[in-house]
């Protein structure tokens, strides 16, 4: 049977089927390529867009980075200018000098304002505007006022709020606190535009890849960058700025979107992504050697920032070493010694980093003059956000130190306590002789005055002892003229006579004491001088009663000295022996005197008591002057004894008494042939 003619050949059936079969294959394998090389294309876009991200995250840490650097030199520059204003080292017109340089060099820094403690603004720089404008472009005054009081109370500076001003940009106002010696006089003020900061402070690089936008806590910004159309699908980034002030986030985008190739035809598509094969290839090892390089110039600029840290570390350490004061930081959690500077180690040799700083503190106690106790200045209670200021001794030097410390945050963000010690040890001797040379002055005031009292007593009381001596000697020759008169009476009246021309030579000696004369010593016999004494100031009075036995060496040589001088002493010791043992029945009140030789040429008189003795406190002050026990003594005895003794060549001890009491005792040259 014959087939159709239309009908087809089985050798075309089976071409057709071999090349459908083929064709179905090929487009399941074309179908297969273009899933492939849209997936390898989905693949290396997500890849792509991760590498983005991750650049745009370290670029947001170093733009950050360079922004906090920047803001810490000028508050660096701010806090050392506020210091030097109040210490008067530079004259207005180097103000505006130094300050217009500093405020165009920095590029952001509209102002620095020299504000007085009544917020009046006294000077600024650069003077372009005029003095309204500036005010007018100034934080709100309820800022000011706080910023004013802030840095008078704690001594630090401060920031205000971000604020905008009349042209509608965002400043925020830095104010730095000016003590003159401990006298609070105002702040250094700078104006900051966030506009210009942005553009200043951030790397050049960063203005090339990213839109710079600063917002605050509401999502607003507070830069002109926001007002620029930004591309759907752009790469963003936003951290927060660890800046002085807070609740600021820095947002970085992209410069370019990211985009995908459009969709095409099935054919276009398969020869385009066969050729987006090859130009993928291409561009990947292009953008792999540009990402390369921008990492090779990332590293070099982080290279760069660590070298320039190290750098700044370095001159730290130069500046803290050439100090004069010893300086040391100390963690705060475990006393742990973190930096100690060249003259700590030379004034403390010993003292190392790492080592526990209580074991070097340890060996401080405070100065009379301190303040705080040694344990919360040292050990740094309750003290963030104070300056503890205070002298503490070092006991194994005797070195007096002024003590300064605070806490702070460590470079590694551990809170830490910065103190100095500076040596004012010379200061607190200058101080001591200074007190010293004052109370001299005192006594050599007050002494002084006695002289004066003394010579003025003496001149008054002479004259009516000289009528006192006419009157005696007359009544003597009156009674001895009529021959009736009691041998009793003539004697009395002679010893009358006797004690008056006694006491006129006792005040002729004062007043010579006091006019600085020569006394006359001449050979006296002290065995003598003491029994007359002793005469004198004997008695049986109940309320004066005072025996003295006589214990006296009768082969003594004789003194040369001043009789009546050395009779006031014995006189003054004899009356203190009376008064040690009022507390004493009448019958008990016994004062021995004692004469003796001693082998060093000298002869020796010892008066003892049987009172209540001397103290250990009122020991070491008993010759001093104008020191007394006495309720009505002037303490003036003993220390005017003690310069008769002393004037003759003696000493004037005591020593306590074996039976109760105390013994007195002074010495005299002995006569060797002076006339």
């Amino acid at each position: 049977m014959a087939r159709p003619a239309s009908a087809p050949a089985p050798d075309q059936w089976r071409r057709v089927s071999t090349f459908a079969r083929d064709w179905y294959v090929q487009e399941w394998l074309l179908l297969f390529f273009a899933v492939g090389m849209l997936l390898f294309i989905y693949l290396v876009a997500k890849h792509e867009s991760e590498l983005e991200r991750s650049e745009i995250v370290r670029d947001a840490a170093l733009i950050e980075q360079s922004i906090a650097r920047r803001l810490d030199a000028d508050q660096l520059f701010l806090d050392r200018l506020a210091l030097d204003l109040g210490e008067d080292r530079f004259s207005p017109q180097e103000f505006d000098r130094i300050t217009s340089s500093r405020a165009i060099e920095s590029g952001y820094i509209t102002e620095i304002l020299r504000i007085k403690p009544n917020l009046d603004v006294v000077r600024h720089a650069p003077a372009i505007n005029s003095l309204e404008i500036v005010r007018r472009n100034r934080a709100p005054f309820g800022d000011q006022i706080r910023m004013s009081s802030i840095t008078e109370k704690t001594s630090k500076s401060t920031y205000s709020q971000p604020f905008r001003s009349d042209s509608g940009r965002f400043f925020i106002e830095y104010a730095a606190p000016i003590f003159s010696q401990t006298r609070f006089d105002g702040t250094i003020n700078a104006v900051i535009s966030f506009e210009l900061l942005m553009q200043r402070a951030a790397p050049d690089w960063a203005h090339t890849k990213y839109r710079l936008i600063l917002r605050d806590s509401d999502g607003s910004g507070m830069t002109d960058a926001e007002q620029v159309q930004i591309e759907e699908n752009s790469y963003q980034h936003t951290i927060p700025l660890s800046l002085p002030w807070r609740d600021l986030s820095l947002t970085l985008i992209g410069a370019k979107p990211p985009t995908l190739l459009p969709n095409l035809t099935l054919s276009s598509a398969v020869i385009a992504l066969t050729a987006l094969m090859v130009w993928t290839l291409i561009s990947l090892r292009k953008q792999q050697r540009m990402r390369q390089l921008a990492e090779i110039e990332r590293d070099r600029v982080y290279m760069r920032s660590i070298s320039s840290l190290k750098e700044t570390n370095d001159r730290f350490e130069t500046v803290l070493d050439s100090l004069d004061v010893s300086v040391y930081v100390s963690e705060l959690a475990n006393n742990q010694i973190l930096f100690a500077n060249a003259r700590l180690r030379e004034t403390f040799p010993g003292v190392s980093v790492g080592q526990d700083a209580r074991a070097f503190e340890d060996g401080f106690v405070a100065a009379p003059t301190a303040r705080y106790p040694t344990a919360q200045l040292l050990r740094g209670e309750a003290m963030p956000g104070e300056v503890f200021i205070d002298e503490l001794e070092h006991r194994a030097s005797h070195r007096f130190f002024l003590m300064r410390t605070r806490a702070v945050r460590w470079v590694d963000g551990r809170m830490a306590r910065l103190t100095t010690l500076g040596d004012v040890t010379d200061r607190v001797q200058a101080e001591r002789i200074r007190q010293a040379q004052q109370e001299k002055l005192t006594r050599t005031s007050r002494l002084m005055s006695i002289g004066e009292i003394a010579s003025t007593l003496a001149h008054e009381i002479n004259q009516p002892l000289a009528a006192i001596a006419n009157y005696v000697n007359g009544s003597i020759r009156r009674l001895r003229g009529s021959g009736t008169a009691d041998a009793a009476v003539i004697g009395a009246m002679e010893k009358a006579e006797a004690q008056v021309a006694r006491a006129g030579a006792i005040i002729s000696r004062v007043r010579d004491f006091v006019r600085t004369r020569e006394p006359e010593r001449r050979r006296i016999d002290i065995n003598e001088l003491v029994t007359e004494t002793a005469r004198l100031l004997e008695s049986d009075e109940e309320s004066r009663a005072l025996a003295i036995p006589l214990e006296l060496d009768r082969s003594l040589p004789h003194v040369f000295a001043d009789k009546i001088m050395i009779e006031q002493v014995l006189l003054n010791l004899l009356r203190n022996a009376r008064e040690a043992m009022q507390h004493l029945p009448s019958a008990k009140r016994i004062a021995i005197v004692r004469t003796e030789q001693r082998g060093d040429g000298m002869v020796a008189v010892r008066v003892f008591d049987r009172g209540s003795g001397i103290s250990p406190d009122a020991a070491t002050q008993l010759f001093s002057p104008f020191f007394t026990t006495k309720s009505e003594g002037m303490g003036m005895g003993l220390n005017i004894c003690r310069s008769l003794i002393e004037y003759h060549e003696g000493r004037l001890t005591f020593e306590d008494n074996t039976g109760g009491g105390t013994i007195f005792q002074f010495t005299l040259p002995i006569d060797e042939g002076q006339e």
